[in-house]
Parts: structure tokens; C-alpha cells; sequence
């Protein structure tokens, strides 16, 4: 959806301050203060979420334009599924959004083309700040020298379980530290006990975000610098995994699972019992189900951690941009001024700058309080964070989801998919 204004009205309920939160934030330093445009202005902003996250976007953004008269921010956004599709085919007609929502996996990808703006120029410019940043997290996002874009939101991996159906159907539901092997016998018990008519977990077995997690429990990695970073074996164990699932009618076949744009529309809707998300996205889960779900780190994580402190997204400056100088400006406006991150609350993460957490996280709920404290438990006990995936990533994880579908219909074993999968990911990795 593309809208001009998009004023929704609405009053946000942001989430609590939680002090553990301080992200080695140096202290004060206002936003930079825009300077008068050369005549009218207008930008576009592509993103992409929930309906939730359309309007506090919008709101934000009708803000920066009261804040900023003679700048007007065109919105385009809608949800995931093409997203990347789109951006690619505007890119490559010369009509890409002056600022871009963009995930993790692909960033240096596009700075690699040459297609993000290198915001150390904005920051000399005095239209984009850095105060209350950690230097990793400006690290992380430095491509070849140039800081290709900064993380919009913190967040990590996590699992829901529907509370309601369970104790409705006698089943107890994980307790902290569960092992992959307690998921199992739990989604079995859900399904067994519901005559069949709830499955007990969504498959997750195309999820390679899901996958990373079960990778590093491993001491492996999904991706690293250099291309893949872990076995065959670790892969067909993984896909064996959700394939016992299945066959035990514990986790969703493939013609249900494929019905779901996200795995846990099938805990909204009552299909499944359970399924992973990123614990910035709980609580709207939770609106969105009316059934109270318990909220826990993946399987696995006692033996050895997989989950890290995540960016959730990433916001960049195209270099197709007519107007740079007015983009970083907005880019900073979203990033760094309290009133904006009290809007945007945690929907995206917790902010990555320490200096307007306390605005983005006061007046705290008790879903968004869990989902906080699920993410610091993973800032002091976590795994390393990987390092920017390489260029044709995205392709790859394309490809993870393909042949994890050839194995959920049975056109390949865990095997044969394996194989074949870590070959076409070596080649597209280069």
C-alpha cells in the first residue's frame, strides 16, 4: 500500500523501562536540527509489518512532517511476502525509496551493488547522529568502509505456547531450559490429546532463522563470512527432526503450514498449540489471539545458547536518492528522537540507541515487559552474534525454504535435500 498521509489517531501504550536495558549508551547529544529545504521536498519510505506497525509508523511519520514543514514522506508498505521482489525491481528501474526498511540477510548484498548511501556522509553533515550508539552495532553495519545503513530495533528468537488449549486438553506446557526432545513430546501430547484436531507446533523445518539457532546449539553457524558454516549432518539431523514431527502428527503437514504467511497465525487462528516468533512481536501475537501464551527462549538453549541479540531490521539511505541530506534526516528522526521512539515503542525492537530507550520502553505492559526481559536474558546469556551475512544470501535462504518444501512433501529425503541444497548454496555464496 502506497499513502501520502496515513494519520491514524491513535494513542500508543508503549513499553516499559526495564534498567537492565542500557546499551553502553554515551550520554546526551540532541538530534541534529534540519536545515530549510531548497523549495518543497518529497521523500519516500518503504516498510514493511503488521497492521500494528503500518500505524505507529504512520503516526511517526505525520510527526516528522509537522516537525519538519516542507518535507512530505510518500509511504509505501504492505507485508513481507514480495517485499524483497519489490525493492529489488525498484532498484533496478531507478526508482528506489528514498529510505528503506531492509533485513539483516541481505544488506551487503545491496551495499555491495552500490546501492546504500554511505551515512558517515550524514553524519559529517550534522543531519544524522550517532550519540548513545555502541561501537559494535555501527561495526556490524560498516560495509567496506562505508556505514551502509543502522539497525531499526533489537530483538532475538523465541517460542510461544498457547495456554489456554493446553490446560484445556491436560497438557503442561515447557518449562524454562526445555530441550528440543521436551517440544517433541509436548506437541505429540497436544495432538493426541485433541483427537488430532490441534497440531501441537507449526513446522518449522523451512524457517532458516529457526535453523541458525539450531546451528549455533551446535557450535556451528548457518552463514559466515566465507559461506556455510555447517554440516550436512547438522542440517539432515534438523530436518529429520520436524519430519518425525510430522509423521507423529505433532507439527502441521505442508499443505496446512504453507497456508500461513507467519507460523504464528496458526497459534492466532487455533491451528497449532505453538511456534517460534521474535519476542518484539509478542505482544501483538497475544492481542491478535485473546488466549494468554507463554513466552520462552527456543529449545535447546541450556546445553549451549543459540539465540543472540539480533537487529531486527535495518534502515538505509538509497543512493538513488534525489534528496540524501533530507533522508538522513528522517532516518535519524526515527532512530534517535525520544517522541519518535515513544510512538514506535518496541514493535520493532528495542532501540539500538541506549539514548531514547527509556522513552521507547516507560509505561510498560506485562506481554511487552516479558518480551524485554526475554530479550536481556538473551543479552547476558547468548550466543555471539554472526557477522553480515555475504552477498547472495538471500538467495540462499530462498533456497533453504525450497528444498525443507521438498522434504515436508516427500519429493527428497533430509539427505538428498541436504546435499543438494549445501552444493547450490556454495555456489551462489561464490
Amino acid at each position: 500500500m502506497v499513502t501520502q498521509r496515513g494519520r491514524k489517531g491513535l494513542s500508543l501504550a508503549a513499553v516499559g523501562v526495564v534498567a537492565a536495558l542500557s546499551l553502553s549508551a554515551c550520554a546526551g547529544g540532541g538530534a541534529p536540527a534540519a536545515e530549510e529545504s531548497q523549495g518543497p521536498v518529497e521523500l519516500r519510505m518503504s516498510w514493511w509489518g503488521s497492521d500494528a506497525r503500518h500505524e505507529v509508523t504512520n503516526e511517526v511519520l505525520d510527526l516528522f512532517e509537522e516537525k519538519n514543514p516542507g518535507i512530505t514522506v510518500v509511504r509505501d508498505f504492505g507485508g513481507f511476502d514480495g517485499y524483497l521482489d519489490k525493492i529489488t525491481t525498484q532498484y533496478t528501474g531507478g526508482n528506489s525509496p528514498d529510505v528503506v526498511q531492509l533485513y539483516n540477510e541481505v544488506l551487503r548484498e545491496f551495499a555491495s551493488r552500490g546501492q546504500t548511501a554511505d551515512l558517515n556522509t550524514a553524519i559529517e553533515g550534522g543531519e544524522l547522529s550517532l550519540d548513545g550508539w555502541p561501537d559494535d552495532l555501527v561495526e556490524t553495519n560498516t560495509i567496506d568502509g562505508q556505514l551502509s545503513a543502522l539497525p531499526f530495533g533489537l530483538s532475538t528468537h523465541a517460542f510461544i505456547f498457547d495456554e489456554a488449549r493446553s490446560a484445556e486438553l491436560g497438557v503442561e506446557v515447557p518449562a524454562e531450559d526445555y530441550s528440543w526432545d521436551d517440544l517433541k513430546e509436548y506437541a505429540t501430547a497436544i495432538s493426541t490429546a485433541s483427537g488430532g484436531a490441534l497440531y501441537g507446533v507449526t513446522d518449522l523445518s523451512h524457517s532458516y532463522q529457526v535453523f541458525e539457532v539450531w546451528a549455533k546449539q551446535n557450535k556451528e553457524e548457518f552463514l559466515t563470512a566465507e559461506g556455510i558454516g555447517f554440516t550436512a549432518d547438522t542440517l539432515v539431523d534438523y530436518w529429520d527432526y520436524w519430519a518425525d514431527m510430522r509423521a507423529a502428527k505433532a507439527a502441521t503437514p505442508p499443505d496446512v503450514t504453507s497456508e500461513y504467511a507467519s507460523p504464528y497465525d496458526a497459534v492466532i487462528q487455533g491451528t497449532a498449540a505453538s511456534t517460534f516468533l521474535f519476542a518484539n512481536q509478542y505482544a501483538g501475537v497475544v492481542s491478535n489471539s485473546g488466549n494468554p501464551l507463554a513466552l520462552l527462549r527456543m529449545p535447546g538453549e541450556a546445553k549451549n545458547p543459540g539465540q543472540y541479540l539480533r537487529t531486527a531490521m535495518n534502515l538505509l539511505v538509497s543512493s538513488q536518492s534525489k534528496h540524501p541530506a533530507e533522508a538522513a534526516l528522517l532516518v535519524n528522526f526515527l532512530l534517535n528522537d525520544p517522541e519518535a521512539n515513544a510512538i514506535l515503542g518496541i514493535e520493532r525492537g528495542v532501540p539500538a540507541n541506549g539514548n531514547v530507550v527509556k522513552a521507547a520502553t516507560e509505561n510498560v505492559d506485562e506481554n511487552n515487559a516479558k518480551a524485554i526481559a526475554l530479550i536481556e536474558s538473551v543479552r547476558e546469556h547468548g550466543a555471539a552474534a554472526p557477522v553480515p551475512a555475504p552477498t547472495g544470501s538471500g538467495t540462499v535462504n530462498t533456497l533453504f525454504t525450497e528444498f525443507a518444501q521438498q522434504v515436508q512433501f516427500g519429493s527428497l529425503s533430509s539427505k538428498d535435500a541436504a546435499d543438494q541444497f549445501i552444493a547450490q548454496a556454495k555456489s551462489e555464496l561464490g
